[in-house]
């Protein structure tokens, strides 16, 4: 594992440097400020954003882990990165360069989340949130979807991962066993959390009903 102390390091340094892009962006120097995060990126993790982008979000997590292990710190810092580019691109009009960046930095902040929690410093929940609106215009790729879905479930947001599990289905990223253990999950929860998430349980057991009508369709 990473020694704790030079994961501390690490993050007051991304914090450095997140707020020496916010004064390159204010004077309109992208160029520089893209230069800068590649050399971050280069010394701090021995990784450039074109390499990130190029691989896997497994690939990614088994090139920053230790023994075996992904250390979550540095995952959650390349995320922040990515998105910064993004939004550096999306400011001169590059978002087919954007897109890309911002899928892959909420995949991997939502995979941070989910699997280690929130990196004190790094304030990954509300970079989420802005990632879910720069993203909201376009068609994303099944695995961003997949992810998302998973993540409006663990926060209580049921009928918009009802919602995000048809779109899914659509694209085939998700099977007909996948969604009845949807449903099947939700149904354990009591009337007062499925009203909290917009999904009553009326709504819930009308929309089961529909998908064992739509996977029975596909099945047959």
């Amino acid at each position: 594992m990473y020694d704790r102390d030079y994961l501390m390091r690490l993050i007051s340094q991304t914090t450095t440097m997140l707020g020496r892009l916010m004064g390159l962006k204010e004077q309109k120097k992208q160029e520089e400020a893209m230069t800068l995060i590649d050399e971050f990126l280069s010394r701090e993790l021995r990784l450039r954003s074109r390499l990130a982008l190029g691989l896997s979000d497994e690939d990614l997590l088994q090139m920053l882990s230790v023994g075996g292990v992904p250390n979550y710190e540095s995952v959650a810092i390349l995320a922040v990165f990515l998105k910064e580019e993004g939004d550096l691109l999306s400011g001169t009009g590059q978002t087919g360069d954007a897109v890309p960046r911002y899928e892959k930095a909420l995949r991997l902040m939502l995979r941070v989340l989910e699997e280690h929690g929130p990196v004190q410093g790094l304030g990954l929940e509300e970079r989420v949130g802005q990632l879910l609106g720069r993203l909201a215009p376009y068609e994303k790729a099944a695995a961003t979807k997949r992810a998302v879905w998973r993540w409006h479930e663990s926060q209580g947001r049921y009928a918009e991962a009802e919602n995000l599990l048809y779109e899914l289905y659509e694209d085939e990223g998700a099977t007909p066993e996948e969604g009845r253990s949807f449903y099947e999950r939700l149904a354990k929860l009591s009337d007062e959390e499925l009203e909290k998430g917009d999904l009553p349980r009326s709504e819930l057991l009308e929309g089961r009903r529909q998908w064992d009508a739509l996977a029975g369709e596909t099945a047959s």
